[in-house]
């Protein structure tokens, strides 16, 4: 590549005009006598002649004078341009090396070989965050270099060029003091690189560095851990190789044919789904709990465990109606329920399943205050002793006399429910129903359900006698028994509060009960006394 013979054609000539003296004056003869007279012509006088002749030779002595000043105005120039003849003028680079004082041959051979260099040693390395490379070099894209013509550029000032243009010793002159104090750069013409290797290597590296974006997912819904009932698939999020803005420093440092590195830093790409919006729709919308009365028997409490154990980890997708008679199934000795108390038109019997109406209770006291839509309920037709009056749900699964309590979800996304028997934080031996509603954030809302009477009906005046027909209670006609004492009875609203912000923003009546008025109960015997 290196091309060490190349001489410009005129190299070192120079060229000028030379002011030559003029010749001297030629001295005038006098005419000889041509006339029979004899007489001579008339003569100046000799002063006016010695005049003349001595202006004629100021004027020699001025032109000397002045030719010999411009013949020495000529020999200094060409003394100020004879040094730079055959060398580079001062301040002249060539890719950024300094010719100055070299000659032709030395100057060429500097820039060809940091051409040859720069074609052997370019390179652009391609490194990722890993550690891992590609290289790129001249040999790969092509590239080659041809100082020629910016040679022949920084050698064409202060020096002739070719015969039919050449430059004069003044002109020269002039040349010679501007690059005393003026910078002139050229560069090597380069050949345009093959940009396809690149191209192909970036589509790879894109590829190689490509990943895709995991969501967030829900693994799975454990009821029985109330601090975490919820765990998550991890989002991970992608990365990708933007190749367009690699290119660009690629094609920047092959114009320049500056070697470097170039860190390939890739563009994360978000998932869709991530943890913390998926823990947004899983969020406790609220907890309900009512304590199981003390003299509750095992038998009671057992029903409200089975009940709950069928209703533990219910996931009701949007949209979708919950029936409590559905998700307990029928109060059978078969299902696993146990006789117990329970109220049947306003009396307490004994009856399989007795209890799990506070099962429902608590259930509705959950679900109503977490927002749902409320469907179907009813109260029960005597005051409970495990939540206030109007806020209680009965349910009855005898053929022929069903009652149920069903609520929709209406939140736009799924709810969980979890359901226990649980200790009092206070007391471990106080025993609670506690129903949590898991799913789609309140955010600044909340609800709460109160209940207000609103008339209180008188208990009857005479009581009621109830014959005991197997003697268990009393025997004779003329013996009784307080069998239950009578109250008065009531008519109870309830509402459900929103709260916006802590600030109550709306107040909606949700029911209106009646728990009928009951006289005093007596056990009578029918045996007469004699």
């Amino acid at each position: 590549m290196y091309n060490q013979g190349y001489v410009p054609q005129n190299q070192g000539q120079q060229s000028g005009s030379w002011y030559a003296p003029p010749p001297q004056p030629r001295q005038q003869q006098g005419r000889r006598s041509g006339g029979s007279s004899g007489k001579q012509p008339p003569q100046k006088p000799k002063k006016k002649r010695s005049l003349k002749w001595q202006l004629v030779k100021v004027l020699v002595v001025i032109v000397l004078i002045a030719g010999a000043c411009a013949g020495g105005y000529v020999w200094k120039t060409q003394n100020e341009v004879r040094p730079y003849m055959s060398v580079f003028l001062p301040n002249i680079y060539v890719d950024g090396i300094s010719l100055s004082g070299l000659s032709w041959q030395e100057g060429s051979q500097k820039v060809w070989e940091q051409a040859n260099a720069k074609e052997n040693s370019w390179y652009v390395r391609l490194k990722n965050t890993s550690g891992q490379y590609q290289d790129i070099t001249a040999d790969m894209l092509g590239i080659s270099f041809d100082p020629s013509a910016a040679l022949e550029e920084a050698w064409a000032i202060g020096h002739a060029t070719d015969a039919s243009g050449r430059k004069d010793i003044f002109e020269l002159q002039q040349e010679i003091a501007a690059a005393k104090n003026t910078t002139y750069s050229f560069t090597s013409a380069q050949q345009s690189a093959d940009t396809t290797p690149i191209d192909n290597i970036l589509t790879t590296l894109q590829t190689v560095a490509y990943k895709a974006p995991q969501d967030a997912a829900m693994l799975s819904f454990n009821p029985d851990d109330t601090s975490n009932p919820f765990t998550f698939q991890q989002e991970v999020y992608g990365q990708w190789l933007d190749v367009s803005a690699v290119k660009e420093q690629i094609l920047e440092m092959v114009s320049t044919l500056q070697s470097g590195e170039i860190l390939l830093e890739t563009t994360p790409i978000a998932p869709s789904v991530t943890v913390a919006e998926l823990e947004k729709n899983v969020e406790l919308r609220f907890r309900a709990t009512t304590a199981i009365s003390k003299n509750s028997t095992e038998d009671r409490t057992n029903n409200i465990r089975v009940a709950f154990e069928r209703i533990n980890g219910t996931i009701l997708q949007d949209n979708k109606t919950f029936s409590f008679n559905t998700a307990v199934g029928r109060r059978e000795a078969g299902n696993g329920y146990y006789p117990a108390i329970e109220y049947a038109y306003g009396n307490e019997v004994m009856g399989i399943g007795g209890g799990v109406c506070q099962a429902s209770t608590t259930v509705y006291l959950a679900a109503i205050q977490a927002g749902l839509k409320i469907n179907k309920r009813e109260a029960h037709s005597n005051p409970v002793n495990y939540t206030e009056m109007g806020m209680d749900a009965t349910v009855n699964s005898t053929r022929g006399h069903e009652v149920d309590f069903t609520f929709t979800n209406n939140t736009g996304s799924p709810i969980y429910i979890s359901a226990h028997v649980i200790s009092s934080s206070s007391n471990k031996k106080n025993l609670m129903c506690e129903v949590r509603i898991y799913g789609k954030s309140l955010e600044n809302v909340s609800y709460q359900l109160v209940s207000e009477t609103v008339e209180v009906l008188p208990k009857p005046e005479e009581p009621v006698l109830v014959k005991d027909e197997d003697g268990e209670n009393v025997v004779y006609e003329d013996e009784t028994k307080l069998r239950s004492k009578g109250r008065d009875g009531y008519v109870v609203e309830a509402y459900l509060i929103t709260f916006t912000d802590g600030v109550e923003t709306d107040r909606t009546r949700v029911s209106r009960d009646t728990y009928a008025a009951r006289a005093d109960r007596y056990w009578v015997g029918v045996t007469p006394r004699y």
